[in-house]
């Protein structure tokens, strides 16, 4: 099945919402979208930029397993 093209903002969007839904994640503040080598497997990575109140550990982890999961779904848009 292809994946579905997203913007940045919008990548960004679901993106932390998803992360938010983690267990001691609701308080992460900020993710970052980096877009990823052409070559590379996939287009963009996740990292947590601000965890807020959360463990910085935690939304790391938190960010490493919505990255797969997403990953299986959206692809970032080109420019």
């Amino acid at each position: 099945m292809p994946k579905i093209l997203v913007s940045m903002p919008e990548l960004q969007r679901r993106a932390l919402l998803e992360v938010r839904k983690q267990p001691g994640c609701h308080n992460v503040q900020e993710i970052a979208i980096n877009r990823a080598a052409k070559h590379a497997q996939n287009n963009w990575s996740l990292c947590v930029r601000a965890a807020g109140a959360a463990d910085a550990n935690t939304a790391a982890r938190a960010a490493i397993h919505v990255q797969t999961v997403l990953r299986q779904d959206y692809d970032l848009l080109t420019d």
